[in-house]
């Protein structure tokens, strides 16, 4: 089960221009949820709650969000994050952990959590870290703002050549709709053509699969053009450009 907070405006560092940040809050325990909530209240975020790893699990495993919250408490959440950063539309997403100990701490820093709340939680405090961490979550929503494309991708995967097409684009990555499956960490090749935009060839990986035949696949070498391309398409397609 989902809880989603009304929509704000903006974000309070700079209300005109930047997009709200959507968070993840995994969390069962009132405690937590309260004064985290009303912390990305405050700095004008959009909520969404699961009340375990599996719900979150499902959520992010098909939507990309810019912070995600976890009860490090509960079953299964070292494990969630682990798989966050290895397999996931959301590896690149600021994590935030919750825990009452010390010892903790490492573990989830290590599976890949970017900041640690410690008990007893304060609302200006957990303000403080999303305020700090807003300008890292904006960069990379930006850099991964996806846009409706359909278009057809030519791909090599382990040498063998697969007809495929894409369903959105972002400047870092691509999700792409296929007959085949494509596992997790496998290295492609890649080639398009984008609409009045010029060819874009480079190299990536499958940063995840779902059960509905897309995969995404994220970009880690583009030749200089290719990526003067890919940037011009994407900052003609931006809106905020044309304010």
């Amino acid at each position: 089960m989902f809880v989603p907070a009304k929509d704000s405006s903006a974000l309070a560092l700079a209300p005109q221009s930047q997009p709200n940040l959507e968070f993840m809050v995994v969390c069962n325990d009132a405690s937590i949820f309260k004064p985290v909530a009303a912390a990305i209240h405050r700095v004008n975020g959009r909520l969404n709650c699961a009340p375990s790893t599996s719900g979150a699990w499902d959520y992010l495993s098909r939507r990309k969000v810019d912070g995600i919250v976890v009860d490090m408490g509960m079953m299964g959440a070292l494990e969630m994050i682990n798989r966050l950063r290895v397999a996931s539309c959301n590896r690149s997403s600021v994590v935030f952990a919750c825990m009452g100990s010390s010892t903790e701490m490492q573990f989830a820093i290590r599976a890949g959590a970017n900041f640690v709340f410690h008990q007893p939680l304060l609302l200006e405090r957990i303000a403080y870290i999303f305020s700090s961490a807003a300008p890292t979550m904006l960069a990379e929503k930006r850099r991964s703002f996806r846009y409706p494309l359909m278009v057809p991708v030519q791909l090599k995967v382990m040498g063998r050549e697969v007809e495929s097409t894409m369903s959105n684009l972002c400047e870092g990555g691509m999700a792409i709709w296929s007959l085949y499956y494509h596992t997790p960490g496998s290295e492609v090749q890649f080639a398009f053509e984008l609409p009045f935009g010029g060819s874009v060839r480079g190299k990536g990986e499958v940063a995840w699969t779902n059960t509905d035949g897309l995969a995404g696949v994220k970009f880690h070498y583009l030749p200089d053009q290719a990526c003067e391309h890919l940037t011009g398409w994407a900052t003609r397609r931006d809106p905020s450009t044309k304010i």
